[in-house]
């Protein structure tokens, strides 16, 4: 769980950068069309993948415990916002493949074509573009509050149970 935790947070950060980088470039730039969305696609189809996988297990396995030190308020903090990060992890793939769909656009994943999940639609297309270029937002505020938590906990709390030092 630690490996998938590390390497999809490096996945959706990179997914996340690649993405504003991609969106930025013009038209004309061959590698946008050629190189750079393909491979989005293809990681952000990976993503979901991995984030159902861990989701799978999660339901089927011991969950590691809080602290006791954190209670009240800053626990029921704590799974709400893990929840929530779970649900956008899902949500902004999810959205993209859907997007891609509506817009009459096959998902590949490194080649291999993806089942289309929906049919052209431009109202539903444009709906998951707005999704799947905000919800990035929230998302990253969520992982800059889960990492304040983290180091919050290790110098500030029982640096003995650290949470950096459990997830390292």
């Amino acid at each position: 769980m630690r490996v998938m935790h590390w390497l999809i947070a490096a996945m959706i950060l990179s997914l996340i950068a690649v993405g504003w980088y991609m969106e930025g470039l013009d038209r004309s730039v061959e590698a946008k069309f050629a190189v750079f969305y393909p491979l989005h696609k293809s990681f952000g189809a990976l993503v979901l993948l991995l984030v159902l996988a861990r989701v799978v297990i999660k339901v089927f396995s011991a969950k590691p415990v809080l602290p006791d030190y954190v209670e009240g308020l800053a626990r029921k903090a704590a799974v709400a916002s893990h929840h929530l990060m779970y649900m956008l992890m899902l949500a902004i793939p999810l959205s993209g493949y859907l997007m891609s769909n509506a817009g009459g656009r096959a998902v590949k994943m490194f080649g291999l074509e993806l089942p289309t999940l929906v049919e052209k639609n431009k109202e539903l297309g444009g709906l998951m573009h707005e999704i799947h270029v905000t919800i990035p937002y929230v998302l990253l505020a969520l992982i800059a509050v889960h990492i304040g938590a983290a180091i919050k906990h290790h110098w500030f709390d029982d640096s003995k149970r650290s949470f950096i030092k459990r997830m390292a």
